[in-house]
C-alpha cells in the first residue's frame, strides 16, 4: 500500500467520524422555507429535488459543515446565507394601532411577482421589492415585520438548511408526521425512559420495542457501540426502520441483536442461521442489566418470558400511551416478591418558543406524553430466611394480638358458663334442700296434731 492511498484511507475514516459534516451515502434532514423537513440520502453527482422550492446538486454541499443555510438561484446553484433567525430586533415607537387588513397597501400584483421570477429573480430579491411597495410596512412593530417577511419566505424563499439526524430531530420528524408510528411517545418520555434503566457504555440491555425503533435508536446512541442491545420483536424480520436515519457507524449497528418472538422459547426448533444462533445465546446466557418494554402486548406476559433473564438489582421500565394497560401490570409487580417498588408516573412537557425578543409559551402542545410503569427486579434466595418488611411485621403483631384477645375472651366466656352452671346447680340442691325440710316438717306436723287428737279422744 502506497504511502497517498494510506492518507486516503485514514482521511476516509476521520470523515466517517466526523459527525459534524455532510457526507456521501448518508441520510439529511432538509428543513424547507415552509417549515416542513424533507428527509434525503445523499449521493454523489446526483440531483435533490426540493418540489417547488427548486433543486440542487449534492455535491454542493457534501463535506461541508451543517448548520449553513442555502438559497438555490439560476434554477439549480446554491449559496451559503446568513441566518437570520439570530438577528436582534431593535425596538421602536411604531405600533400596529393604524393598520387594517387591506390588499391594497400591496402595490405589487400577483401579475407582476410572476413577471419578476420570470426575468430570473429569486426568493430573497422578490421579498425586497414586496416589502418596498408596501405602503403601510413602516407602521408594523419591528415583530409584525419579522412575522410579515417569514410568511413571504414560505411562500416565494427557495432557502433550505441541512440539519444532522440526532434523536430529537428523527423523533420531531416522525412525531409531527405520522406520532401514531412511534406509539406517540414524546421526547421527554424517551428521555425519562433512558435516564430510569440508566443507559450508558459498557451495559447489556433487553428491549422489546414497537415504535419504529425509536426507544432502540436512542438506546445506541447512548451505548456508542460499546455493549450490548438485544432487541425483542414480532414477525421474522424487525422493523426498526428509524435507526437506518442516524448514520450510525459499523461499530454502532454491530452492538444490536434482534430475536423474534418465536425464536426466544428454548422449545422451538435450533436455529439454522448463524446470527438468529448466536443471540439466542446471548439472551439464554442472562445478565442484562435493564429491561425496557413499549409494546403493544400485555406486560405481565413480557414480564413472565424475560424476567428470568434479568439480573438483580435492575431496572424495569415498560411505557404505554393508556395507563390503563399499565395498572394491571403494576398490581401485578406488587403481589409478586420480585418487583420492588413499582410506580406509575406522567410527564408534562411545556415548549417555548425562543426567539430573541419573542421568548414564550407555544401556543399549542401534545395533550400527554404517555404513562411509565418503573420497578427494580430482586432475586429471593429461597434458601435465606423470606425477609419480612416492617409494615408486614406490624401487620402480623396485630393480628397476633387480636387472636390473643379472641382467645381470652373465649375463656371468659368459658369460665362465665361454668361458674352460671355450677351456681344454677347449687341453687337447685338448696332448693330441693328446703323443700325435703319443708316436707318433712309438714309431716311432723301432721303427726303431731294426730297424737293430740287421740290424747283428746281417750280423755273424753
Amino acid at each position: 500500500m502506497s504511502v497517498e492511498q494510506d492518507i486516503v484511507i485514514k482521511n476516509e475514516e476521520s470523515q466517517e467520524q466526523d459527525t459534524s459534516l455532510i457526507l456521501d451515502n448518508q441520510y439529511v434532514f432538509i428543513q424547507l422555507p415552509s417549515g416542513n423537513i424533507k428527509v434525503v440520502k445523499l449521493q454523489k453527482d446526483t440531483t435533490v429535488p426540493l418540489g417547488k422550492f427548486g433543486t440542487f446538486h449534492s455535491n454542493d454541499i457534501i463535506g461541508r459543515p451543517f448548520g449553513h443555510s442555502y438559497e438555490i438561484y439560476d434554477r439549480d446553484k446554491v449559496k451559503v446565507i446568513k441566518n437570520v433567525a439570530f438577528h436582534e430586533i431593535d425596538e421602536t415607537s411604531a405600533n400596529n394601532k393604524e393598520i387594517l387588513d387591506d390588499p391594497s397597501k400591496q402595490k405589487l400584483s400577483y401579475q407582476e411577482i410572476e413577471k419578476l421570477k420570470k426575468q430570473g429573480l429569486e426568493g430573497q430579491d422578490i421579498i425586497k421589492k414586496m416589502v418596498e411597495s408596501h405602503s403601510a410596512f413602516d407602521q408594523k412593530t419591528e415583530y409584525s415585520k419579522a412575522k410579515y417577511i417569514k410568511r413571504k419566505e414560505a411562500k416565494f424563499s427557495r432557502v433550505f438548511t441541512p440539519v444532522r439526524p440526532t434523536l430529537y430531530s428523527v423523533w420531531e420528524y416522525f412525531f409531527s408526521k405520522n406520532p401514531g408510528k412511534i406509539r406517540d411517545m414524546r421526547i421527554d418520555t424517551l428521555s425519562q425512559i433512558l435516564t430510569l434503566v440508566n443507559v450508558r457504555a459498557d451495559t447489556k440491555l433487553l428491549v422489546v420495542d414497537d415504535t419504529q425503533g425509536l426507544v432502540i435508536t436512542g438506546v445506541m446512541e447512548r451505548l456508542g457501540g460499546y455493549g450490548t442491545i438485544l432487541g425483542i420483536h414480532d414477525g421474522e424480520n424487525h422493523n426498526y426502520d428509524i435507526v437506518r436515519f442516524m448514520n450510525f457507524s459499523k461499530n454502532v449497528n454491530d452492538s444490536l441483536k434482534t430475536l423474534s418472538w418465536q425464536q426466544v422459547f428454548k422449545e422451538e426448533a435450533q436455529a439454522t442461521y448463524e446470527r438468529i444462533r448466536a443471540a439466542r445465546e446471548i439472551l439464554w446466557k442472562g445478565g442484562f442489566d435493564g429491561l425496557i418494554i413499549a409494546s403493544q402486548y400485555q406486560p405481565e406476559s413480557i414480564l413472565e418470558a424475560l424476567i428470568p433473564y434479568l439480573s438483580g438489582s435492575r431496572s424495569i421500565i415498560i411505557y404505554h400511551i393508556n395507563k390503563e394497560m399499565l395498572i394491571n401490570a403494576c398490581v401485578y409487580m406488587r403481589i409478586s416478591k420480585r418487583f420492588l417498588n413499582p410506580q406509575i408516573t406522567e410527564s408534562w412537557l411545556r415548549p417555548y418558543q425562543v426567539l430573541p425578543g419573542r421568548t414564550h409559551p407555544s401556543m399549542s402542545t401534545s395533550g400527554g406524553g404517555g404513562y411509565l410503569l418503573h420497578a427494580t427486579h430482586i432475586i429471593i434466595d429461597d434458601s435465606l430466611p423470606n425477609p419480612i418488611p416492617s409494615y408486614m411485621k406490624q401487620k402480623e403483631q396485630k393480628g397476633t394480638l387480636e387472636k390473643v384477645n379472641q382467645s381470652c375472651d373465649d375463656n371468659t366466656i368459658t369460665l362465665t358458663d361454668q361458674n352460671s352452671m355450677n351456681i344454677d346447680e347449687n341453687n337447685v340442691k338448696i332448693l330441693n334442700q328446703n323443700d325435703t325440710t319443708e316436707a318433712n316438717l309438714n309431716i311432723n306436723g301432721e303427726e303431731e296434731l294426730h297424737q293430740l287428737d287421740n290424747k283428746k279422744i281417750k280423755l273424753d
